[in-house]
């Protein structure tokens, strides 16, 4: 009983009192972590730290932790106990604090913590994400050429995206296809097969199918994928469209080494290059300033292929690719090289040495989706009309409309600055000296006059006949039905008048008789 009191005697005292630092020698619990004696204390395995008593029944002997036996007082020991290296475990020393200087643009988070942003997983109205997933399959090592059925395109607009050779994945139930239709392997190596026409109907049949059907149950690419115009252009706007044909212009000028020759091209009748570029905007060529790579006059052939969709290549990785093009929505790329004569007669034009393809058509070496080159592409779904225009005929159309409203701003201009002048105040006109010494107004002289009068005679009929009818309704409102009958009635002859009489008036139309009694 006496050691018990002894203890919770302990116990109150050493509330509210720091431990006591023990020496590095015995601070065995930060070195050794595997002895059960310098392990954390537990409810099970406490020891009262100023516990002197000597030991008694039920108590262990000195240096072996005891286990009081009433619950309530393990719990109340196991709270009361700590030790130094339970007070580290948390703690904030100035080893572990790392001082950076903070500037406006950094951000808070250390660069080893950065995460990176993956792409969205479901977004059917992405046009981004859509040629994102679209330039997966890319290459010819991992996606060959499918039937227009099956093609790539059709791939990516219900969310697959190619991961390996003929395997396609989709981006949000991770479910995984292998697409080949006319191609078998053959001692680990891939083979073209000839298959009937009737076999492969029906295999790219089932593979139209499995675009949809392949996704798992509850994937949201199985109940819809992306719209067929989710790949229309935004060309109605002039000022984006020109800033965009400006930016692949100067893309190609930069590769002009390698462009092909003008009559290398096939270009479409209606396409003509000098009627654009006359209905360009003066500052098309000037504004922003152009890099050093473009030539003083207007190249025809980076014009030609910019208006028809087509722009240097890039490569991630490599960097600009001087010999390519490419096109930013179906993602085809086009070696100039192959198009290009390799020797010319520079005197006489004739061609000596041939290029490796007869002639390049810059809109047949589109995509079959592609809106450059399919006018179902670039169909406007809120339009009333259906217009059957490829993006590059909408381009051209832009051109010519920006081209007649910058006409006819500049004619209402002029007519403006000419009206200013002929009516300047009269204070203003200059005056010329006469023979008779009479000081002539440039403006009264008849030729003046009758300028003035040609151009001001409609508009002053004009401005009259309306002045008059806004006086006529105006009339209309004070007429009444007694004001027309007094109207009547004062029109008529030998009616009397309405005038009030005055003390004069009365006395004039007294009659004699009665001014005589009066007298």
């Amino acid at each position: 009983m006496n050691a018990t009191k002894r203890k919770f005697n302990a116990l109150l005292q050493g509330l509210g009192a720091k431990p006591t630092p023990q020496p590095p020698a015995t601070n065995t619990q930060d070195s050794n972590f595997s002895s059960p004696l310098n392990r954390p204390s537990t409810p099970n395995s406490t020891l009262a730290p100023d516990d002197t008593s000597t030991p008694s029944k039920g108590m262990a002997p000195a240096g072996v932790p005891s286990t009081p036996s009433d619950p309530f007082k393990r719990r109340r020991v196991g709270v009361l106990e700590s030790t130094p290296g339970n007070e580290k475990l948390g703690s904030t020393t100035i080893s572990n604090v790392v001082l950076k200087k903070w500037t406006p643009g950094s951000s808070a988070t250390s660069p080893s913590k950065e995460t990176k942003t993956e792409p969205p997983k479901y977004c059917p109205t992405d046009r981004d994400e859509l040629i994102r997933r679209l330039g997966t399959f890319q290459e010819l090592t991992e996606w060959t050429p499918k039937p227009d059925k099956v093609n790539e395109i059709e791939w990516a607009k219900r969310g697959w995206v190619c991961k390996g050779k003929e395997r396609v994945q989709c981006t949000l139930c991770h479910k995984e296809l292998v697409v080949k239709i006319n191609k078998s392997e053959v001692d680990g190596k891939e083979v073209p097969v000839l298959v009937g026409s009737d076999i492969e109907e029906a295999m790219v049949k089932r593979f139209v199918e499995l675009i949809v059907d392949a996704h798992q149950e509850g994937c949201l690419w199985r109940k819809r994928g992306c719209d067929d115009t989710l790949l229309r252009l935004p060309l109605a706007i002039p000022k984006a469209a020109l800033a965009s044909l400006r930016q692949r212009y100067d893309e190609l000028c930069a590769r002009q080494s390698f462009l092909p020759y003008l009559f290398n091209l096939r270009l479409p009748a209606s396409l003509d290059l000098q009627a654009i570029k006359s209905q360009l905007t003066p500052t098309f060529f000037a504004e922003p300033p152009p890099p050093h790579t473009n030539p003083s006059e207007p190249n025809d052939v980076a014009l030609a292929l910019a208006l028809t969709g087509w722009q240097g290549l890039t490569n991630p990785r490599v960097g600009a690719v001087p010999n390519s093009a490419t096109c930013a929505t179906c993602l085809r790329r086009l070696g100039l090289w192959m198009f290009k004569s390799k020797e010319v007669d520079e005197t006489t034009g004739q061609i000596l040495v041939p290029a490796p393809m007869d002639y390049l058509d810059p809109v047949r070496e589109h995509r079959f989706f592609c809106p450059w080159r399919n006018p179902a592409a670039q169909h406007n779904p809120g339009a009333k009309t259906v217009d059957n225009k490829t993006a590059w005929e909408i381009l051209v159309q832009t051109i010519q409309n920006n081209a007649k409203s910058d006409a006819y701003l500049r004619m209402q201009t002029s007519k403006n600055s000419l009206r200013n002048i002929l009516h300047r105040p009269t204070a203003s006109v200059p005056v010329t000296p006469s023979k008779g010494g009479q000081a002539v107004e440039i403006g009264s002289s008849p030729m003046g006059t009758d300028m003035l009068n040609e151009e001001d005679t409609s508009v002053r009929d004009a401005k009259d006949k309306e002045r008059w009818a806004r006086l006529r309704r105006v009339k209309s409102l004070f007429d009444t039905k007694n004001g027309k009958k007094l109207r009547r009635t004062l029109s008529r002859p030998g009616t009397a008048s309405s005038r009030p009489s005055t003390a004069h008036s009365r006395q004039d139309s007294v009659p004699p008789e009665t001014a005589g009694e009066k007298n």
